[in-house]
């Protein structure tokens, strides 16, 4: 039976002006690649600024409790649910990739650790199509991944972390701005502030979704 991977809905308007909650196609399309099922993860409550109450978190475990591993996509604004999942996976020792608002979410756990990016002090953070350089720690997840400490990655981000959290910092950009995080008490729990799923083809993008995916299955 194939694995099934969550991927955390995101609030979004479409092009007729209807509110819709929607995942990347990006993201769909990899974990078909990776032979998973797509499965994604809604809040269970109308309104999605409110904390969830214990009847609502146990409603959102029942929908948890299917997922093999999961996939914090990234956004504009990161809500309550997304925190529940995030601790969900924490507690299961479910693998969990974070990407872009999804990193700053695990950062954020228990408190909002993120700001925007002041790019008078920072350069080309938030232009699509460019790219960027990161240094990695050599005694991190990411590096035995990836086997190299120094990388290339797309500049697509406006919010930055400003304090991991219980998390470990294992990157930063060459202007100083945080890169990856991961928490080592999980077999996989990595947050990466680019976008890996925009580069799919690259070698080092691929190697960080098939590693997560040998943790699933």
């Amino acid at each position: 039976m194939k694995k099934i991977i969550g991927i955390v809905g995101r609030p979004d308007i479409n092009i007729t002006n209807k509110k819709v909650f929607i995942t990347i196609e990006y993201f769909r399309d990899i974990v078909i690649h990776f032979s998973c099922l797509p499965l994604g993860i809604l809040p269970n409550i109308k309104d999605i600024n409110k904390k969830l109450n214990d009847e609502e978190m146990n409603d959102l475990y029942s929908i948890l409790k299917l997922c093999d591993g999961i996939i914090l996509q990234g956004g504009d604004k990161y809500y309550d649910y997304d925190r529940v999942v995030l601790k969900y996976a924490i507690d299961n020792d479910i693998p969990i990739l974070g990407i872009c608002l999804g990193a700053q979410t695990m950062a954020s756990l228990y408190e909002d650790n993120t700001e925007m990016i002041d790019l008078k002090l920072y350069d080309n953070h938030n232009i699509e199509g460019y790219f960027h350089d990161i240094l990695i720690d050599n005694n991190s997840k990411l590096y035995n991944i990836i086997g190299k400490n120094k990388i290339s990655v797309n500049t697509y981000h406006k919010e930055m972390i400003t304090d991991p959290g219980i998390y470990k910092i294992t990157a930063y950009s060459t202007d100083g701005i945080i890169e990856a995080i991961e928490y080592n008490k999980n077999k996989f729990n990595i947050g990466v502030q680019f976008h890996p799923e925009k580069n799919f083809e690259d070698e080092n993008m691929y190697k960080i979704f098939e590693a997560f995916f040998k943790e699933v299955l």
